[in-house]
């Protein structure tokens, strides 16, 4: 098995900014407050570790902060039932659940997000 570690995909970003996304929307519903950015870096850590991906600290601060700002976008569905569910469940895993409509929302925008982010002015 190969333990080397790569840098990351345009893949990798979108699921790793899903990840911090998720993460956030967890943490302000178990808090209801907004994740310091430590909680950022040791998410985007644990991520890369059971990946095997390689990101600088820049990288991973700017995932950090539109993960927050898609995390806002979609607080407000912590309100319905539904996506309470879905957050507990993603706070009791060691990954992402695709499926889950909270996470596909949320995969979509980090997706967009990102491709923006490409896209010459």
């Amino acid at each position: 098995m190969n333990d080397v570690s790569r840098t990351l995909s345009a893949r990798d970003r979108v699921e790793l900014l899903c990840w911090l996304t998720c993460g956030s929307l967890g943490a302000y519903y178990l808090n209801g407050d907004w994740p310091a950015a430590s909680f950022h870096v040791q998410a985007a850590h644990k991520w890369l570790e059971r990946h095997q991906r390689l990101a600088d600290w820049l990288t991973v601060a700017k995932l950090a902060a539109i993960a927050r700002e898609i995390a806002t976008q979609h607080c407000a569905m912590l309100e319905a039932d539904w996506a309470r569910a879905a957050v507990e469940e993603i706070l009791d895993s060691e990954d992402l659940n695709y499926q889950s409509d909270v996470v596909r929302q949320v995969f979509d925008d980090c997706r967009r997000a990102l491709a923006e982010k490409r896209t010459p002015e």
